[in-house]
């Protein structure tokens, strides 16, 4: 029924093509990795009315998208940090615990989404010896990036207004330690933020018009 209402939600926002392709993507996506993270929230009654205005509503990436960020990745990326802005359901945590990545974190605003993300992470740390999952409810804008941190996952998770004090975190982190950093990003429309604060698009896809995804890097600028 999950996937009948979700397939109905496509259909009626994006039409029945990306429809098809959307949910074709997502039934095999969560046998792969073995999770239930489909669906959407628009987080009334979950956070105030006034946090309401900074973020948008809640719906995990679909895979076709996060995979394809997640294949233009090299064997050294994943031997760094990841971390998941808006990590919700937990689906980008288990797609990183899938393709290597031991040490992984994730931020989330709302609690009961936040609530989710405890909840797999527990699973994903049973199912994978050796991962390490660690989950921080708390507001973007004010979060410390650790140094640990080379790849970045988002999927337009807020406005302008709070993607510039999260680029400001992120440009902290890198005064504290450099080193590079790739930023990979789904429904990238705050990208311009991100050329603007001096990093570079690397690759960058368009599927069904709809569907779209940019990989961005910093490389470390040492004296």
């Amino acid at each position: 029924m999950r996937y009948i209402s979700y397939f109905l939600y496509y259909w009626w926002h994006w039409g029945f093509g990306l429809a098809c392709f959307v949910i074709w993507h997502e039934i095999a996506g969560e046998r792969k990795y073995g999770i239930r993270t489909i669906g959407t929230d628009n987080l009334k009654g979950v956070v105030s009315e006034e946090d309401q205005d900074f973020i948008t509503i809640y719906e995990p990436v679909n895979y076709y998208s996060a995979n394809w960020l997640f294949s233009q990745l090299k064997p050294e990326d994943r031997q760094t940090g990841f971390l998941d802005v808006g990590s919700g359901l937990g689906r980008v945590l288990a797609i990183a615990a899938g393709n290597g990545f031991t040490d992984i974190h994730g931020v989330e605003f709302a609690p009961e989404l936040c609530s989710a993300s405890f909840a797999m992470k527990d699973t994903l740390e049973k199912r994978h010896p050796g991962v390490s999952v660690t989950i921080n409810c708390t507001d973007a804008r004010y979060y410390s990036i650790p140094e640990s941190i080379g790849v970045i996952f988002l999927f337009n998770p807020f406005n302008d207004r709070i993607m510039e004090a999260f680029i400001q975190q992120v440009l902290d982190s890198l005064k504290r330690r450099e080193r590079p950093l790739k930023i990979l990003y789904a429904n990238p429309v705050s990208k311009e933020l991100w050329l603007n604060a001096g990093f570079k698009e690397t690759a960058s896809f368009e599927k069904m018009t709809f569907l779209q995804g940019s990989m961005m890097e910093r490389v470390a600028q040492f004296p």
